[in-house]
Order: structure tokens, then sequence, then C-alpha cells
């Protein structure tokens, strides 16, 4: 049976984007590695929505994110159904030729093009969040969450992190920064949300 549609990404709408290596090989090798995906997101990200939260995994990334609207998008990137969501092929496409010209590699870097969800209730969006940052436990990254550089809960909880993100509306979607960090006391099984049908489940 053919693959169903990839969901087109819309404005004024929010998105699990996620991806791997492929062979879930190692996408991020250093340090500097990790800093540049990060860079290109805020590059990427900027023009056309918010990163609400990210996780940078040694094999694949996690972001949730929200388009902006229609308004406050470039016309250009509206004139055809696909334009918007080039923007996460466009981050891909930027780190693979960092990746590869850095480490002397031709062959592709990410499994797939890039997947989504769309995000579809508050509690959803809450637990997605709460996930991407405890992410580096489930893989053995770490033993405490607070203490993995690479997720955005060092941008929520330590205001002296460099930031792209707006803190105060990520909190704000919580129920302000209190029920923000309560949330992060129980992990969250992503089986237990509405995206329940992922592919990848890293």
């Amino acid at each position: 049976m053919p693959a169903p549609p990839k969901t087109i990404i819309r404005p004024n709408t929010y998105y699990h984007i996620y991806n791997r290596g492929v062979n879930r090989r190692t996408i991020f090798r250093e340090e500097d590695d990790f800093l540049r995906f990060w860079s290109l997101l805020k590059k990427w990200m900027e023009p056309v929505g918010q990163v609400f939260s990210y996780a940078l995994m040694r094999d694949h990334f996690h972001l949730t994110v929200g388009m902006y609207a229609t308004s406050k998008l470039p016309p250009e990137l509206l004139r055809k159904p696909h334009t918007l969501g080039n923007t996460f092929g466009h981050l891909q496409n930027a780190y693979a030729m960092y990746f590869n010209k850095k480490y002397r590699t031709v062959s592709g870097l990410f499994e797939k093009s890039y997947e989504r969800k769309e995000i579809t209730s508050a509690q959803y969006f809450r637990h997605l969040v709460v996930y991407h940052h405890r992410n580096p436990v489930k893989h053995g990254a770490v033993t405490d969450f607070r203490y993995y550089r690479w997720t955005s809960y060092q941008e929520y909880s330590n205001p002296q992190v460099e930031s792209f993100i707006d803190v105060d509306l990520g909190f704000q979607k919580f129920g302000g920064r209190q029920a923000f960090f309560a949330a992060h006391q129980t992990d969250v099984p992503l089986a237990r949300m509405l995206d329940t049908d992922l592919e990848f489940t890293g």
C-alpha cells in the first residue's frame, strides 16, 4: 500500500517535528554539532513561527513548534501548500551539509524527510514539551533531565542561558511558571498521548 500523504504544515497550527539519523547513526558527535543545529533552528524558525521545546539527542531530535498566523508570514511562503513546511527540510539540509563537510562524509544523514504530527489539544502540547525535556533520561544520556544541556529545559529554567524561545508564553501555556515545573515531575510516556501512531518513538 502507498504511504499516506504527509501532513501539510499550515499557518497558525502547532506541530511535533522529529527525525533521526539513517540506521540510527550519530548526527551529533561533538558539542559544536549541537550548537550548529541549535543556531540553524533559530535561523530557519524565526521568520515562520516559534519553538516551544526541543530535544537534541545523539541520533535524533524532537521539536514542538507553532507556526505564525498568515498575516505574520512572508507572502512567498504561502504561494504553494508545501512551501511553509519546506522550512524544516531546509533546516535538515543545512545541517547535513555542515555535518558532511566537517566529517568528510557523503551519504545521507537523516533517515527520511522529517516527520510531523499536528498537535490537536492543549494537553497533548503540554505532555509533548515535558516528554522532550525528559527524553535524555529515557535514552540514558543523563540520570537527571535537568542537567542535560541540549533541551529547551535549560532555556526555561536558567535565565542566563541564551534563548530564542518565548519562555513567558511557554509558561503561560502551562498555566504559569510554577505549573510548568510541576508538570515536569511526572514522566509521561509518549504512547499515552494522541501521538500513538508514531513510526519513530525515539
